[in-house]
């Protein structure tokens, strides 16, 4: 039985197609622990988490999974002392063992610099009779 569906919802399989393949990138090039820095491994806790919290909507079963993923990336925090997310679960722990509400809080979303034309560039409009060149 298939639990979800065969087509995934726009730009959702491709950029998690580009995700796999950066992850993969990212293996090769930082396979020793020697090549990484605090601020690297802050970022790559950081895309976990943030990819874990995208893959919670994905399924009931996966939003389980994904708390516990999230969880377990607070420790890591705790233990190479780098500073707490926003949407990690480090203040969870503690609770009263309340009932948690299954949608994820949102991620902190760091302001990047652009790279390439962005999600709405269509190309340029060229009318008939007129070559790229202009004449």
């Amino acid at each position: 039985m298939n639990v979800l569906p065969t087509t995934a919802g726009p730009g959702v399989a491709e950029q998690a197609e580009a995700l796999a393949d950066m992850a993969c990138e990212l293996h090769d090039v930082a396979i020793t622990s020697a090549s990484w820095s605090a601020a690297a491994v802050e970022d790559a806790v950081e895309a976990v988490e943030t990819t874990a919290l995208a893959l919670a909507v994905a399924h009931p079963d996966a939003a389980a999974a994904m708390l516990t993923i999230g969880q377990q990336l607070a420790q890591l925090r705790a233990r190479l002392a780098l500073p707490p997310s926003e949407h990690s679960a480090a203040g969870r722990e503690g609770a009263d063992h309340e009932e948690q509400p299954d949608v994820p809080p949102m991620p902190r979303r760091r302001p990047r610099q652009r790279r390439g034309l962005g999600p709405g560039y269509q190309g340029l409009r060229i009318p008939s009779g007129r070559t790229a060149s202009g004449r």
